[in-house]
């Protein structure tokens, strides 16, 4: 039967793992907002393809913005895992020295 220290450290690594991934899903719900808002307050002039196919300035800046928010989310989601990793290594070797 596992320890009550155990258990608690298993539940709370449980709980902390969520963390990243709810982090990836705001960044993709604050960016598909941004996008949204605007396309709708933008003129309708913008709606038509620019030519020879390029990306408006517009269009390049929102590009910009959300790459940002990708890789300021990837660095804490490594620095989570990698914490998380040192919990789990911690916590595999306390069950090894049980046995």
């Amino acid at each position: 039967m596992e320890s009550p220290d155990l258990i608690q450290e298993e539940s709370r690594m449980r709980r902390e793992m969520g963390w990243p991934a709810a982090a990836a899903l705001i960044t993709a719900m604050v960016g598909a907002a941004a996008t949204t808002f605007a396309w709708a307050i933008s003129p309708k002039q913008h709606d038509r393809p620019t030519p020879a196919g390029y990306a408006s300035a517009r269009e390049i800046g929102e590009v910009k913005a959300r790459l940002t928010a990708i890789e300021h989310t990837t660095y804490e989601m490594r620095t989570e895992l990698r914490s998380d990793i040192k919990d789990l290594r911690t916590l595999v070797q306390q069950i090894l020295k049980q046995k």
